[in-house]
């Protein structure tokens, strides 16, 4: 569903009185970075740069390595499977609740 900008006002209001009682909150943009890995997403230059690889990211399920499929970069990706990893995307629980950034 769309919602036209001279219906945004109201729609916002609309949703935050139904989740009162759930105590709905706004949140802020960079909820997105702070809490996109803990779901197992990889945000764009927060966890990833255009020099990970897959293989690095823990994107490999992307890459159709079981099949025959052929795309750009495979032979690299297949060549980096049979070295090894030199580094990988990796995410640690702690006990502190530290906001994002220290704030």
């Amino acid at each position: 569903a769309q919602v036209h900008i001279e219906h945004c006002l109201q729609a916002y209001r609309a949703v935050m009185e139904a989740g009162a009682k759930h105590a709905i909150a706004n949140a802020g943009y960079r909820a997105i970075d702070s809490l996109s890995i803990e779901k197992g997403y990889r945000h764009w230059h927060a966890d990833l740069r255009s020099d990970d690889s897959p293989l690095e990211a823990g994107l490999a399920f992307t890459c159709k390595l079981k099949s025959e499929v052929a795309f750009l970069g495979r032979e690299a990706i297949e060549a980096q499977k049979g070295v090894g990893l030199f580094r990988r995307l990796a995410c640690f629980t702690i006990d502190e609740k530290v906001p994002l950034f220290g704030l």
